[in-house]
């Protein structure tokens, strides 16, 4: 035996039980004797001979097994038969697992690690049991750089892997406990492990959340701010009621509410869903807008109802007086143009008035039932007049549309002035478009909305294809004296008073635009239910109707300026007039009155705590048949209810014309002695 073969002999010889492996190695392993072994195989069997700390096996070129002595318990009965044999008879049970491993360093010459390699093995006793390993498989390499075997150093991780596995089925059944999802992140905020209240809440499983940062789930608006909290983190600052949204599977965001502190590199934190608060609490703060959005309508409509009802007595002097004094011009043409001027200016003043009574949603309308479509078609002939021929205008009507009740008149002028609006959106031309379709406004619908009831509506939609509005301006574009027009040349009451006019017809209106996209507008009206009456009006006469012999009237109005003006139109009409400038000396004059007196004429809002419709009522109890005529330049509750007037009332509203207090007179007068008679 050579000096390596003696030595390694002699080294062999103080192994205690590993003494045998002289014999084994000589007789029975493929290794051959010791004396044959080369430099590099000496070198790694000292290595494992030496190895007191681990478990060192040291596989042959031919994979025949030398081991320590630390690895002879583990192996049970197998020692010392596996001692120099190859791995495929020694370890054949496990030769499917150790196979790819050995063969892989063989072939590549480089170190191989197996971190918790799971190993069933009996140990001494023939107590079988499942093992865990950390195995580091390194190759040695001969003079002449051929692999001489493969050096094995293993660590058992058996405890450490059982209670890691302990660990982990108790933080599965706190944090099952847990109701809110719960986290921990390494110090660049990549999430190491997470509670199973994350896929309850979110849809994601454990294996999708961990191993990268919360960026690809965050909403893009909360990048920069959750980013900032992560640093703070890093920097030993803990985070307390921060908030932002992640995405859950099905694409819906979740809003959280969070709380963490940094230890030792690493991030935990706690974060509560807020999704269903934080819904409550926009809908509270729209809630609360549109209640302020109404309380300052509701403001705004008072007072402009207030200056609206004042301003139009006096229009009623002007406008009236002015018309006096056209019907006595004769041949003075320079006279004529200042009166006409003048006349003019008033019924702008008037118009502007009738808008802001329509904002306020007291105007008094006189609704019936009417065809959309017909109503559209005959507004569309006037609009095509207006626009101009850079104004492509559509009309598309509905199959079957429903009824609608509404006042005729008010509703054209509503289509009329979206339509100017439309026109002014569209400068260099374009396109409007006027739909009427039925639809239906649902429960869901009319919960977000201010004064809408669900239920079936017919929708008049406007369209155009304008420079449209921004979002500063889509908010404020209802609002009374608001406008993006140029100083002179808008008003701010267009929008304000079909605001005011649809809501006071039952309606609801909404506007859509956005720059460079146009403007929509969208008119939902109450279905009506019944048949639309045949138009049976007569043709306006060609003349003022004058009164008759005897025909007497009772003027009855507090404004001393606008019962001169009545007064004077009736008696020039032919008619008896009495005047009273409150109620009582209303009826005092109705029942000293001989003979008896044909028509009440009354505003409705008098002095003196007694409104026109008290005056009307006691008069009628006192005298069955007198013929009442109202005239207001205010719609108030005394004669209307929910917009609209009573039936059998009859109302002149202020400023009202010559022509119309003569013709509306005679109508009232003629009607019923026609119905008597008949």
């Amino acid at each position: 035996m050579s000096a390596p073969a003696q030595d390694f002999a002699g080294m062999i010889a103080a192994q205690g039980p590993l003494g045998e492996l002289t014999a084994h190695i000589d007789t029975r392993s493929p290794l051959g004797p010791v004396d044959r072994w080369s430099p590099a195989l000496l070198s790694a069997v000292r290595l494992m001979l030496s190895s007191k700390a681990e478990i060192v096996l040291f596989w042959g070129p031919d994979l025949c097994a030398l081991y320590n002595e630390a690895y002879a318990p583990t192996i049970g009965d197998k020692h010392p038969r596996a001692l120099g044999r190859p791995a495929r008879e020694g370890w054949a049970e496990l030769w499917h697992d150790l196979e790819p491993l050995l063969l892989s360093v063989v072939k590549d010459g480089e170190t191989v690690h197996a971190k918790d390699r799971p190993f069933y093995i009996e140990r001494a006793g023939g107590r079988g049991e499942q093992v865990y390993f950390d195995i580091s498989y390194s190759p040695v390499f001969e003079m002449d750089g051929s692999i001489g075997g493969v050096l094995c150093i293993v660590n058992e991780t058996t405890r450490r892997v059982e209670w890691e596995r302990q660990m982990q089925a108790e933080r599965n059944r706190l944090w099952t406990l847990a109701r809110d999802p719960f986290l921990i992140a390494d110090e660049a905020g990549v999430w190491l492990s997470a509670s199973p209240a994350w896929t309850d809440i979110l849809g994601w499983s454990e294996d999708e959340l961990v191993g990268r940062t919360s960026q690809w789930m965050e909403h893009p608006d909360d990048f920069g701010k959750t980013r900032y909290e992560v640093e703070n983190l890093r920097d030993g600052i803990a985070t307390q009621r921060f908030e932002n949204r992640f995405r859950a599977k099905d694409g819906s965001y979740r809003n959280f509410s969070w709380t963490a502190v940094p230890d030792n590199g690493l991030i935990y934190c706690v974060a509560r869903d807020v999704t269903e608060q934080r819904m409550h609490a926009q809908a509270l703060a729209e809630t609360e807008a549109a209640l302020r959005q109404a309380q300052k309508m509701e403001t705004l409509g008072q007072l402009t109802g207030g200056v609206a009802h004042d301003f139009n007595n006096l229009l009623q002097v002007v406008t009236g007086n002015l018309e006096l004094l056209q019907r006595r011009l004769d041949g003075n043409d320079k006279l004529r143009r200042a009166v006409d001027n003048a006349m003019a200016g008033a019924e702008r003043a008037a118009m502007l008035t009738q808008r802001l009574l329509a904002f306020s949603r007291r105007q008094p309308l006189a609704p019936e039932r009417a065809d959309p479509n017909h109503l559209v078609g005959q507004t569309t002939e006037l609009l095509s007049r207006t626009l101009g021929a850079t104004i492509e205008l559509e009309t598309i009507q509905a199959a079957g549309a429903w009824p609608i009740e509404i006042d005729v008149y008010q509703m054209e002028n509503v289509l009329l002035n979206l339509a100017v609006n439309a026109r002014d959106a569209m400068p260099d031309g374009g396109k409007l478009t006027i739909e009427v379709a039925n639809t239906h406004i649902d429960a869901l619908y009319a919960a977000q909305e201010e004064d809408i009831s669900p239920g079936q509506y017919v929708l008049i939609c406007l369209s155009d294809t304008g420079h449209g509005m921004d979002a500063d301006t889509l908010r404020r574009a209802i609002e009374p004296f608001f406008t993006t027009k140029e100083v002179g040349r808008g008003t701010g009451l267009g929008l304000s008073m079909v605001y005011g006019f649809i809501k006071q017809s039952g309606g609801h209106l909404r506007v859509y635009s956005e720059p460079g996209q146009g403007t929509t507008v969208k008119l939902y009206l109450p279905r009506s239910y019944g048949e639309i009456a045949a138009n049976d009006q007569l043709a306006a006469p060609s003349q003022t109707p004058k009164g008759r012999d005897g025909e007497t009237i009772l003027v009855c109005e507090d404004d001393e300026k606008v019962r001169a003006y009545s007064v004077e139109v009736l008696t020039e009409l032919g008619y008896q007039v009495v005047e009273a400038e409150d109620g009582q000396t209303a009826l005092a004059r109705l029942d000293e009155a001989s003979p008896p007196i044909d028509m009440l004429f009354t505003d409705v809002i008098l002095p003196g705590g007694m409104t026109g419709a008290d005056i009307a009522g006691e008069a009628l109890a006192r005298h069955p048949g007198l013929k009442i005529l109202f005239a207001t330049g205010y719609a108030r509750n005394a004669i209307f209810h929910h917009g609209r007037l009573d039936p059998g009332v009859e109302l002149l509203t202020k400023p009202f014309t010559y022509a119309d207090l003569a013709g509306k007179v005679r109508e009232i007068l003629d009607r019923d002695k026609a119905q008597g008679a008949t």
